[in-house]
């Protein structure tokens, strides 16, 4: 039988702003229900305001600034799951790539998404039809959500004149993470000043230049390891001098050592594989379907 794994939370900014750039294992869905602010979601900036709802990809840096009504709602999925509740004609995986999405909603939509997302927060229930209950809630929001994104075609970012002026330093940050990258080097490569640099990337980034760089190899690790690359070749190749500080700040990231975050991707490849059965209809047709 289908366990049909997800997180569903109310987020709240007390401080107005996330310091440090993050991700998550899963693919996010974010409803904002009050508030206003900014979003960054990887190189990209987007309004933050009720009604706003994003998709946000695994493993994409992402940092909200908002004033002190800010409140989201925000549901946790992995993309193997979303894959496994897919069906031929209804595709959740598909937006599993690039940053993310993001839509307006108005009115009644934001109503019945709030009263969805208020549904899945409720206590699970428990007794004959309960579990499969459930399973139909989560894709009734999934269908819901999605067919926002689908409505809305290509994302609508704000223009930020100033994060183009970064957008140079974080391409160049993403083309040479396996070399010894330093505040002084990439610093010279732009001619300026490393003060000056530290300066204008958090600025218009709202990222410390050195955590950017951090978080961006983990990423790139995980990459790695999620291939089935040994963890000492993970961290080189992602820029890590050492194996001892490769394995120190990916389980700070992550929660987890890189050996196990590896283990630990096999085996829900493998466990998401096993939920789903290929089988040929009558017309001839592969179709795959959730195994009961």
């Amino acid at each position: 039988m289908l366990q049909c794994r997800y997180e569903v939370h109310i987020s709240k900014n007390d401080t107005y702003s996330m310091d440090k750039p993050h991700f998550h294992e899963d693919v996010e869905i974010v409803l904002c229900v009050s508030g206003e602010g900014l979003l960054f979601i990887g190189n990209t900036v987007f309004p933050l305001h009720r009604g706003q709802l994003f998709f946000i990809n695994s493993s994409v840096l992402h940092r909200s600034v908002a004033n002190e009504e800010y409140r989201c709602m925000v549901f946790h999925v992995s993309p193997q799951m979303l894959q496994v509740l897919s069906s031929p004609y209804t595709q959740f995986s598909t937006y599993c790539c690039g940053i993310g999405q993001a839509v307006t909603l108005t009115g009644d939509d934001i109503n019945r998404l709030e009263t969805l997302f208020s549904g899945l927060m409720a206590p699970k229930e428990i007794g004959f039809g309960a579990d499969l209950n459930r399973v139909a809630e989560v894709i009734n929001f999934l269908v819901e959500c999605f067919s926002h994104f689908a409505k809305a075609g290509k994302p609508q970012a704000r223009t930020n004149p100033g994060l183009e002026k970064v957008t140079p330093i974080l391409e160049y940050i993403q083309d040479h993470l396996d070399e010894p990258l330093t505040t002084a080097s990439i610093a010279e490569a732009f001619y300026m000043s490393k003060h000056y640099l530290c300066h204008l990337f958090k600025e218009h980034t709202g990222f410390s230049l050195i955590d950017y760089v951090i978080n961006c190899r983990v990423l790139k690790a995980r990459g790695l390891l999620r291939q089935g690359m040994r963890v000492q070749e993970a961290g080189e190749r992602s820029g890590f001098q050492s194996n001892e500080h490769f394995i120190r700040t990916f389980k700070k990231l992550t929660g987890v050592t890189p050996k196990r975050y590896g283990m630990m991707y096999r085996e829900i490849d493998l466990n998401m594989k096993q939920e789903v059965v290929t089988i040929k209809g009558q017309d001839g047709r592969i179709v795959e379907s959730i195994k009961a």
